[in-house]
């Protein structure tokens, strides 16, 4: 014959084992979800270090172009005051 505090306790403990499960099985969810925001973000801010390699890359090719040889001809101080 079974003890009926043994089986109050198994009954108990069982219980008390489903409400862990639960809560972990929330705090893995939660988890998840917030893993799956961070790699989202993650993927934005890779694109945007890619733009911003290539826009660097952009200007330090302007910056190796040869300086230009052609005169450019200027206004006189002088005409710039009378305006």
């Amino acid at each position: 014959m079974v003890d009926v505090d043994s089986a109050l306790l198994s009954v108990q403990e069982r219980d008390n084992w489903r409400r862990r499960m639960e809560v972990l099985e929330r705090s893995l969810t939660e988890v998840r979800e917030h893993r799956k925001k961070l790699e989202a973000r993650l993927r934005r801010v890779r694109k945007e270090l890619l733009r911003l390699r290539q826009a660097a890359d952009a200007l330090l090719d302007l910056a190796r172009l040869p300086p230009r040889t052609e005169m450019i001809r200027a206004s006189s101080p002088s005409a710039l005051q009378n305006r």
